[in-house]
């Protein structure tokens, strides 16, 4: 099979976020063998090159990321625990089981001193303020 090998300025079909198709791209920039940059001869516009669209994941109707995939061990909650709800004026330590009015269940991994904690939630890991007093 042969391979054609690229070099600045030839055309190579990509994928333009611009024109939301396939197109005839000139390629702007290389570093080695792989293509870079590419300008759309159909609406001038640089960008990174793209080969192909990427495929989004599908979402249910209430618009947030299917889970399918996810492992079932990366996310625990000890159910012995009691579960706290979380506000940014109360203290956690870990291990607390708190309800986030946004990202919902989450288990404390870490405590990073002197306000911080980094919870375990289905959807990630996030870092959250706590132990801060209104003056």
């Amino acid at each position: 099979m042969l391979f054609k090998k690229f070099r600045v300025g030839m055309d190579i079909n990509a994928w333009c976020g611009k024109c939301k198709l396939e197109r005839t791209h000139a390629i702007a920039a290389m570093e080695g063998d792989n293509v870079l940059k590419v300008t759309c001869s159909t609406c001038g516009g640089t960008h990174k090159f793209k080969s192909a669209p990427t495929a989004k994941p599908k979402t249910r109707a209430t618009g947030k990321t299917t889970t399918r995939g996810r492992k079932s061990d990366a996310y625990n909650i000890d159910p012995a625990r009691p579960v706290k709800s979380y506000s940014m004026q109360s203290n956690f330590s870990e291990g607390d089981v708190i309800n986030h009015p946004k990202f919902g269940l989450g288990s404390v991994q870490t405590s990073m001193p002197p306000n911080k904690i980094e919870v375990r939630f289905q959807e990630g890991t996030k870092i959250l303020l706590h132990n801060t007093r209104l003056s």
